[in-house]
């Protein structure tokens, strides 16, 4: 029987880390990345690049081969319609809670953590940590200062107003949004230490615009 600890060996050398677990009838364990470490690995290689969703189709690589050799399933948050529910799978396997900017916010890592799949089993797995009893700490931020910085307003921590934001980084390019990533985001004081490579915000900017001028 695989344990826990031997799944996040197997992720560490792409970047990639385990984020906790829980078991209903089947076993479930939330694969992500927290801060950069997915970002030094990440287009390594040339092939890695391949568009459009050049980090989804990466990480879907990876994972599936690791699902074959854990002989389990394994289901990512970009496959869709019928999405699979990850918040609700990581509200329920650790401490993250919504923020005001709309992503789960965790009391260590802040917003600078993501999930990118999850492992699914029919069996157990051994060693899944219980989640963890911690508080929100936007509880506690009373100044926050990530619904004051949007040069347009975008976020008032209830909405965000997705037009305004793309207008503005389509006519601002060069804006330290675009270069470093989002100023809302980069605001919040929690988990600082964990925040994106500067390459590495850019790259999630660049890729939100291109999207979004897809679809219209």
């Amino acid at each position: 029987m695989v344990t826990y600890n031997e799944i996040d060996d197997m992720l560490k050398p792409i970047g990639f880390c385990l984020r906790g677990g829980f078991k209903d009838k089947l076993t479930t364990i939330l694969v992500g990345n927290v801060g950069s470490d997915i970002w030094k690995m990440f287009g390594a290689e040339y092939d890695d690049w391949v568009e459009p969703d050049p980090l989804d189709n990466w990480t879907r690589t990876h994972l599936l081969n690791i699902a074959h050799k854990l002989d389990c399933k394994v289901v990512f948050p970009f496959e869709g319609p019928r999405y699979a529910p990850f918040q609700k799978w990581a509200m329920k396997a650790d401490s993250v809670f919504p923020s005001p900017l709309g992503p789960l916010i965790h009391p260590v890592y802040g917003l600078w953590h993501a999930y990118r799949g999850a492992f699914v089993f029919d069996g157990e797995v051994k060693g899944i940590p219980e989640k963890p009893k911690m508080k929100s700490p936007c509880e506690k931020c009373h100044k926050k200062p990530c619904l004051k910085v949007c040069p347009v307003q975008a976020f008032d921590g209830e909405t965000y107003k997705v037009p305004s934001c793309m207008d503005y980084l389509s006519l601002n390019v060069d804006s330290d949004c675009m270069k470093l990533g989002c100023m809302a985001r980069r605001a919040c004081p929690v988990g600082e230490k964990f925040s994106y490579k500067p390459e590495h915000g850019h790259f999630h900017m660049d890729r939100f615009l291109r999207s979004r001028m897809v679809r219209a």
